[in-house]
């Protein structure tokens, strides 16, 4: 079925039990995983960077879980990624989700960013919305996702096409659907805040809101089973990824293991030269990792062979060389940073230690 129409008339069937009037309704029924990317789904399924990606050489990229915000469409994070600007926003209902997919790839996270690992079965009643220049500006185009080639073996999914901004339409769909935009209603709840000028009772609103859907997310991590993370970025999943980035960073940068950085000794009151051994810093990050990892959950490499390959490598371009033949494997190449060779040892420090946490451990 195809059909061109003005977005208020797209009819989706509603559910009003989808409706949350307050934080603390928040639960499994009334939410949606909303995941923005530049690829379509593969036959109803949204597969890993790792099971997506092969380069000319064979090599994939480490990362091997597929993110979702809920309820919304996911914002910027705290290193720069910005998932605004892609063609295609998928909404795929949360109850539905869970009963077609293997428990055991259910990650976890929060929920601004909530992982599964490799791979992502979409139910019936999932809406793909995806960019087409070839629509006028405030009309849409629905298609029966199974009439498309790349998704003939679905049932169910809608594909919504429009030329409008993809950020806006995935939202107003979330709504057409009968979910709540868990962004809205916390706003809601705390009142349109000026950050910079916080009284008492705006700090008495957003602790309450905080409150409420901390409650609600532990109560759901509990019953489904997954593991509550701050963000990927200090789970033992991203660790793992930045952990071959860091590697990859020293690589690019001078390619040994030791550097000096400068440190302010606040007894002399100067900058004095100390040593930096990242050999024995990543060995005890991939320690913390693997003690780290839930005892049903496995990482998407082997890291252990990893480490014997730093034990081993005289250098660090040594030690992603044994990644790429042993497990095909490279690194995952986002450039956070942006190191040179003429990048200050500090510098390279600071990033790298941002990516790991490097101090904690």
């Amino acid at each position: 079925m195809i059909s061109l129409c003005a977005g208020c008339n797209i009819a989706f069937k509603q559910n009003s039990n989808h409706n949350m009037k307050d934080l603390s309704e928040f639960n499994i029924d009334k939410s949606v995983m909303v995941h923005m990317t530049d690829y379509l789904p593969v036959n109803g399924e949204i597969l890993s960077t790792k099971n997506a990606y092969k380069d000319k050489k064979g090599l994939r990229k480490p990362r091997n879980t597929v993110h979702f915000a809920f309820n919304h469409v996911v914002t910027p994070n705290s290193i720069g990624l910005n998932w605004n600007n892609k063609p295609i926003g998928i909404i795929v209902p949360f109850a539905d989700a869970l009963k077609i997919n293997p428990k055991e790839n259910i990650i976890g996270g929060e929920p601004r960013d909530f992982y599964i690992k490799n791979k992502v079965k979409l139910p019936a009643g999932t809406v793909i919305v995806r960019k087409s220049k070839k629509i006028p500006q405030g009309k849409y185009r629905v298609i029966n996702a199974e009439t498309i080639n790349a998704m003939r073996n679905t049932k169910g999914i809608k594909i919504i096409e429009t030329s409008d901004n993809i950020k806006d339409i995935t939202n107003q769909c979330i709504e057409k659907m009968g979910y709540t935009r868990l962004d809205k209603l916390y706003r809601q709840e705390t009142g349109f805040i000026d950050n910079t000028h916080l009284s008492s009772k705006d700090i008495k609103r957003i602790i309450n809101a905080d409150n409420k859907i901390n409650l609600a997310w532990n109560k759901m991590a509990n019953n489904i089973g997954f593991t509550i993370y701050k963000n990927h970025q200090t789970s033992p999943y991203g660790r793992s990824e930045f952990l071959i980035d860091s590697v990859d960073i020293l690589a690019r940068y001078h390619n040994k293991w030791n550097s000096k950085i400068e440190v302010y000794n606040i007894f002399s009151q100067k900058d004095e030269l100390i040593n930096i051994n990242y050999k024995d810093m990543f060995l005890n990050v991939i320690n913390d990792i693997q003690k780290s990892i839930p005892k049903d959950k496995t990482l998407s490499y082997d890291i252990q062979g990893f480490k014997e390959n730093i034990i081993t490598s005289k250098t660090p371009k040594d030690a992603l060389e044994k990644l790429e033949k042993e497990q095909g494997l490279k690194p995952m190449g986002e450039d956070i940073g942006k190191i040179r060779k003429n990048s200050s040892p500090n510098t390279v420090y600071r990033v790298i230690n941002n990516l790991l946490d490097l101090f904690s451990v």
